[in-house]
């Protein structure tokens, strides 16, 4: 007896593509199970990102492969399309069931399907939190967190050659940047700061590069009396911002830092003014500092060296990358490097990491002869000192001053 399309079973679908690509069929991953299947995958994805359209099979074939050329674009999709239907378990199946239907000349997807999609519920999520927003800011913000827990990262990232996916996964983008905004703003009514400062921290490891998200976590930390931590993301995010893209503090940034220096306690009494000052100090190893930090401690050694003769000395370590490094390991060694000079440099001194393989050394009261010797001596003991150098010393006192 045959068995009907009303009684055959209609398999459930949940797919993810914010963060990762995974289709899971019954419970079953069935990315994990076709490795080595890129070109049917992309097809799939294509076909998923345009779900709303028809498709001839060379509009297909130009979409999706145009670096290629083939022969006969009908055939050799319909052979793409069959080794689909066998990773999606379909290939017996009834027309009805399947993902990719072929209708007068046109492929398309099956909107009759039993399918969640992640894209679907974020977007969802977010156009039930903006409509209850006004009348009410508790259920929506509910709405736009769970549409947060969503966002793992950019829409298929790893279709990374795929020119069709750039303007969809901008959108996605932009949806999460004002979604994490408008919870934020929700979030400091109720000034919930810790969660302010978990959301911010997603984001930022998501996307570094906005503005927003640090400027919300700055905020919010100051909120909770953290000024320091405040203080030290500030400094981090502006020296990432300028030696990344060469960009100086923006107006909102400027502001925060204004805001961030009003924080301190008036000083009221001489115990007061030593309290401050030695309020979190560490002096157990040598001064770490970004290098901006570093350029107006420069200044006042010159201007100190300028008034009273003393002499000091600068120079550049240069840690040139190994060969056969990955990025990861080369991340660890200049992490170690950092450390290690921390340790064994004095107290009174300051580095700084410069760039991305290079750190700035000041010694006050040492000429060049005995800095070299100083740093000859701190990067022998450095275990994994291959292709790690003193690139530069500069010795500086008044004299030098007067020919500059």
């Amino acid at each position: 007896m045959m068995t009907s399309p009303v009684e055959q079973h209609n398999p459930i679908f949940s797919i993810q593509t914010l963060g990762k690509f995974d289709v899971i069929k019954d419970g079953s991953s069935l990315v994990s199970s076709s490795a080595g299947s890129k070109k049917i995958w992309e097809l799939y994805k294509f076909m998923l990102t345009h779900r709303d359209r028809v498709f001839t099979p060379e509009s297909l074939m130009d979409q999706l492969w145009v670096s290629e050329s083939y022969s006969d674009p009908r055939s050799t999709l319909r052979r793409q399309m069959h080794r689909l239907r066998q990773t999606l378990l379909e290939d017996n199946e009834q027309d009805h069931v399947k993902t990719l239907l072929f209708s007068n000349g046109y492929y398309k997807w099956n909107d009759q399907l039993n399918i969640e999609i992640d894209i679907e519920d974020f977007e969802q999520l977010i156009k039930e939190g903006d409509a209850k927003r006004l009348h009410s800011p508790q259920l929506a913000l509910g709405d736009y967190l769970s549409a947060l827990d969503l966002y793992d990262g950019d829409y298929l990232p790893d279709c990374v050659d795929q020119h069709w996916v750039f303007a969809i996964r901008n959108h996605y983008r932009r949806l999460y940047l004002k979604t994490v905004v408008s919870a934020t703003e929700l979030l400091q009514i109720e000034r919930r700061y810790d969660d302010i400062i978990d959301l911010c921290q997603k984001a930022i490891n998501i996307d570094i590069y906005e503005e927003a998200f640090h400027l919300n976590l700055m905020d919010a930390l100051m909120h909770k009396g953290q000024q320091k931590q405040a203080l030290e993301h500030y400094e981090y995010i502006t020296g990432f911002y300028y030696h990344e893209m060469g960009l100086k503090p923006s107006g909102d940034m400027r502001m925060l830092y204004k805001r961030l220096l009003q924080t301190h306690a008036p000083i009221q009494t001489q115990d007061g003014l030593v309290e401050a000052l030695e309020h979190d100090l560490v002096l157990e190893n040598a001064f770490y500092c970004e290098p901006s930090t570093f350029k107006s401690i420069y200044e006042l050694e010159r201007r100190r060296s300028q008034r009273s003769g003393n002499t000091f000395s600068i120079g550049v370590i240069n840690a040139s990358p190994i060969r056969g490094y990955s990025q990861s390991q080369e991340d660890l060694r200049i992490s170690h490097l950092k450390q290690h000079l921390m340790e064994k440099l004095r107290k009174g001194d300051t580095f700084s990491q410069w760039n991305d393989t290079q750190f700035m050394v000041l010694l006050p009261g040492v000429d060049s002869d005995l800095m070299k010797k100083v740093l000859t001596r701190i990067l022998d003991a450095f275990p994994n000192n291959e292709a790690i150098r003193i690139n530069q010393i500069k010795e500086l006192h008044a004299d030098v001053f007067k020919e500059l």
